[in-house]
This record gives C-alpha cells, structure tokens and sequence, in this order.
C-alpha cells in the first residue's frame, strides 16, 4: 500500500499483472478516490479477484481479464502499477502505451530496481518516455522500504503507440 504515496488524487490506475491483487485492492482500499483497473489474464485469478471485490464491497474496482498489451487504444491510465510482473523493458512494452500523456510507470522491483532500470534505458527512450527514477516507498513504514523504477511517459501518448507492436500468438 506505500506506492499509494506515488498517485495523484482522483488518478485512474491500472495494476498490471494483479495476480492476487497486490498492490491493486490495496491502494483501492487506502485511496478511495481513485479508480483502479485490475487487469490479470489468467481466468481463476480474475474470478478471484472479482470475489475479493464483491467482498469487500469496493466501488472504485474493475477487472479486466486481459494481457496488457492486448488492451493497447482500450484502456488509458494515469498511473500504470506493477509488481513481479517481468523485467522493466519488457514490462514497458506492454505498460506505456496504456499512459495517457504525462502518465506514470511504477514498476515495484526491490533491489533490481536499479540494474533493471539502466539496462531498460534504451527501451525507455525508444517508447518516448521523458524521464525514469528509482523511487523509495514506505520508508520508517516498512522494512526495507519499496523500491520501484518510476518512468514517465512523454507528452505524445502516440508515438510510443507507433512504436509497440501487438504480439502475434502462435497457432
């Protein structure tokens, strides 16, 4: 819950990849204010997290059963969460097309976050990102604090559009 202190007030937010949920109903339970999107590919994990919403009788919850990448011109966020997802250049791919403009990465990574974020600088710049951090979370909170590799995307939501193409599936 202490990426929360990453979103704006009133943000729409997808967690990609939700799995059990985490960060997503979390920070939809501390920040009641913004809308979040959970979107997991994997049948039984959406059932379960439908359930978990129903439960919990969160208003401010979706699921969207779904790759990341398949929703690229369907869904727009202003924040994009993740964590234990995939490395951070592959996880761009698949995250910053689904940035408005301005929007905002951040990839919950612990103690690769750095290594992860040099070796994605590359991919960050191709997608049209304009400006990647590492962040703490939670310090004095939890121990260790989170860390996370925080990434930007640049004013032109369209040009990292452009350059992600969809993943062909294999017959």
């Amino acid at each position: 819950a202490v990426v929360h202190e990453a979103i704006p007030p009133e943000a729409t937010v997808a967690d990609v990849g939700s799995g059990a949920g985490l960060p997503g109903i979390v920070v939809a339970i501390v920040r009641p204010d913004v809308s979040m999107t959970l979107v997991e590919p994997l049948l039984r994990r959406s059932t379960f997290l439908d359930e978990v919403i129903g439960e919990l009788k969160l208003s401010n919850v979706a699921v969207v059963r779904s790759r990341a990448e398949d929703l690229h011109g369907k869904l727009e966020a202003d924040v994009v969460v993740a964590r234990a997802v995939a490395p951070l250049d592959r996880l761009a791919r698949w995250t910053l097309p689904l940035l408005r403009p301005g929007g905002t990465l951040v990839a919950l990574k612990g103690s690769s976050a750095r290594e992860e974020l040099t070796k994605a600088t590359d991919v960050l710049r191709a997608l049209g990102a304009s400006n990647w951090k590492i962040s703490e979370y939670g310090a004095g909170v939890v121990d260790p604090p989170t860390l996370a590799a925080v990434v930007e995307a640049g004013e032109s939501s369209q040009s990292h559009r452009r350059q992600t193409r969809p993943r062909r599936r294999r017959r």
